[in-house]
């Protein structure tokens, strides 16, 4: 049996980060084609990418329409 022990050591990525990373990267999508997309104001999609805006749930909500990863998701990244 393997014993598992939780680290503090390893850093929190914000959301927004997570999302650039493994949303909008990986996909080849700029950030405007993704606000246009989504529905959202492209300023507002760049503060959250870079890590300047939290996770409210409205959102959180587009991000689930847009990725198919739940909001429950995304906000308990935050």
């Amino acid at each position: 049996m393997i014993k598992l022990t939780r680290s503090i050591k390893l850093p929190a990525k914000h959301p927004g980060i997570i999302f650039k990373t493994c949303i909008l990267l990986a996909h080849k999508l700029s950030v405007t084609e993704a606000a246009k997309k989504m529905h959202i104001n492209r300023s507002h999609l760049i503060d959250f990418s870079m890590g300047k805006v939290s996770v409210k749930a409205p959102l959180a909500m587009k991000l689930e329409k847009a990725t198919g990863i739940s909001a429950v998701f995304w906000m308990n990244l935050q």
